[in-house]
């Protein structure tokens, strides 16, 4: 590796984590905001879907490809349990399919040990987090006025 590839890499792995720690700051505030309107059951499914997402961090940052592909399964089949069904108002359903291509090309991306794709994948992903999750504050807020 050059050094210019060393610097690019560090510069995005600083970047990814910068971005990830300000995700679930606001993840966590707009939880807290919302906590009574979450059910229990909801709250174990986001818990365990942020646990998977941290993980998937880790592997994409550290360029394990194995770690990567089980999480990215891991959180593929989240999201084909009843729990995660009966979340999916018609509303919801756009964000999951965003969630669900951008786990596709994460698992790709580990397939073919390409760190620039799992990288921009991993932003994807959590960017369909952060969409999905302001959709529903702002519904939140909509219905409370």
């Amino acid at each position: 590796m050059t050094s210019v590839q060393r610097k690019l890499r560090a510069f995005f792995v600083s970047s990814c984590l910068r971005g990830y720690m300000f995700g679930v700051i606001v993840l966590l505030a707009l939880s807290a905001s919302g906590a009574d309107a979450q059910s229990a059951r909801t709250g174990r499914v986001m818990r365990e879907k942020l646990q998977h997402t941290q993980r998937l961090l880790q592997a994409v940052t550290t360029s394990d490809w194995a770690l990567l592909q089980r999480e990215s399964q891991a959180l593929t089949d989240i999201t084909k349990t009843p729990t995660w069904t009966e979340l999916m108002t018609p509303e919801l359903r756009p964000y999951t399919g965003g969630f669900q291509k951008a786990l596709a090309e994460l698992s790709k991306a580990a397939e073919r040990h390409d760190y620039d794709s799992a990288g921009s994948s991993y932003t994807a992903l959590v960017g369909t987090c952060f969409a999905c999750h302001k959709h529903v504050m702002n519904s939140r807020i909509a219905e409370t006025r």
